[in-house]
């Protein structure tokens, strides 16, 4: 047990001298892996506590909340997809500071039920505001909604209609999109006009003062849906790292030159999607497809074609779609699933510590979990907060409910800032703390 508690109390230690941020500025935080130093979340609330505003949005979206001084960033749409909005909202009092329509259009065609048409998070450097909606296009916003520039990339297609989820990137003087489609394979959706240029299946880098593309590094893998992080891989040097349709790669983020890449060579058709965002404790990095199918631990750094060289090991995942990403925490990797269960893996060995129900059974989980004050907070689809102590035992602290228990009213995942608690709904967004 006293071993047990050195080993929480250094992982505390690490998050909160390494991930201390007082603004969430893009979609999982200020480490890229849902991790917050922030003390002062309560860890209880429902609708009647802790609940310090409630504001009404004006279309629906799954996208999460992105938080800089005291402004909340976030996109909704109508129904139908035929109009996309950004919103901010003042944090303090929840009073919406200004909406902003970035495109109209005919009806947007198909997506999947549970993404939906404003699925990507924004980002800002705290001057401008991005802003990404698949065929519609990026949008760069000032930090008080005037536009400054759109970048359109042609239709984004996909054979299942499944729609875009990938959010905006910043590095440096770089905005960074993941541009992950079906492209010419793909069937144009409804509305599209005939002969309609579609999406290249690219990464692409774009100025972020002025939009012009710096860097365009071609994929040709297919629909994805991950977000490209920056992740230490050595001393002194960080790649850009992107999940997706049976490939995790590392580019260096200044060129978009591809530095080493891994095939989920032996993945089945419906095993190659690449949703979840990968997770890494600097020496290994956790991935997986997000079907059944494989899941991995790759050995860093690593250069060119590391398949058969830096796989630590490899394990199947015969459990349900993850279309969460997972947390890391001393050691363990907490994934949750469309069925509302709960796998913890040791990230040295890939060795199932336990797979629990984690929800009420009916409930699943969408939005990806975060780490406050030490504890593990699983959102589900219903409104939901599942608050579990971290360890070798599945351990529920507090369920928290919010809404009325509508199925896929709660598809985002969860931000932090100045001691407070942003949860998203379909139509409202929340603000949890304390009072």
């Amino acid at each position: 047990m006293r071993y047990y508690s050195l080993m929480l109390l250094t992982a505390l230690v690490f998050v909160t001298s390494n991930y201390a941020d007082s603004n969430w500025t893009h979609w999982r935080g200020p480490d890229y892996q849902g991790n917050s130093d922030d003390t002062r979340v309560p860890l209880q609330w429902n609708e009647k506590q802790n609940i310090l505003w409630k504001s009404a949005l004006p279309g629906n979206g799954n996208s999460s909340p992105i938080i800089h001084n005291n402004k909340a960033f976030l996109t909704a749409s109508s129904d139908d997809g035929s109009e996309r909005m950004v919103i901010c909202i003042d944090t303090k009092s929840g009073k919406k500071l200004w909406e902003k329509t970035a495109s109209k259009s005919e009806p947007a065609g198909k997506t999947h039920q549970w993404n939906g048409f404003a699925s990507a998070s924004c980002t800002t450097d705290g001057e401008r505001v991005y802003a990404f909606f698949g065929t519609p296009g990026l949008f760069c916003y000032s930090i008080d909604g005037n536009l400054l520039w759109k970048k359109s990339f042609g239709v984004f297609t996909s054979e299942a209609g499944w729609g875009t989820a990938a959010s905006p990137f910043l590095f440096e003087d770089l905005v960074i999109q993941n541009c992950d489609n079906d492209g010419d394979k793909g069937p144009l959706p409804a509305g599209a006009a005939v002969g309609a240029k579609t999406a290249p299946v690219s990464l692409i880098a774009m100025d972020k003062k002025t939009g012009e593309i710096k860097w365009e590094t071609k994929r040709d893998l297919g629909r994805g849906f991950s977000t490209p992080m920056m992740m230490k891989v050595a001393a002194g040097r960080q790649d850009l790292v992107l999940n997706g349709p049976n490939r995790v790669a590392g580019y260096d983020p200044k060129t978009g030159k591809e530095l080493w890449r891994c095939d989920r060579s032996d993945a089945k058709d419906q095993a190659k999607f690449g949703e979840p965002m990968p997770v890494s404790d600097g020496q290994l990095i956790f991935i997986l497809s997000g079907r059944p199918g494989p899941c991995q631990a790759l050995r860093l750094p690593g250069e060119g074609d590391v398949t058969k060289s830096h796989v630590a090991w490899q394990e199947e995942r015969k459990k349900h779609r993850d279309v969460s990403s997972p947390v890391l925490f001393n050691n363990i990797v907490y994934q949750p699933d469309s069925k509302g269960m709960l796998t913890a893996i040791n990230l040295n060995t890939g060795k199932e510590i336990y797979d629990v129900r984690l929800g009420n059974g009916k409930n699943k989980a969408l939005g990806s979990p975060i780490i406050v004050r030490g504890k593990l907070l699983f959102l589900m689809d219903d409104g939901e907060t599942v608050v579990v102590d971290p360890g070798l035992d599945f351990k529920v602290l507090y369920r928290n409910v919010l809404g009325n228990g509508t199925a896929l009213d709660f598809g985002a995942s969860p931000a932090v800032s100045d001691g407070r608690l942003f949860i998203r709904c379909q139509k409202f967004l929340y603000c949890v703390g304390e009072k």
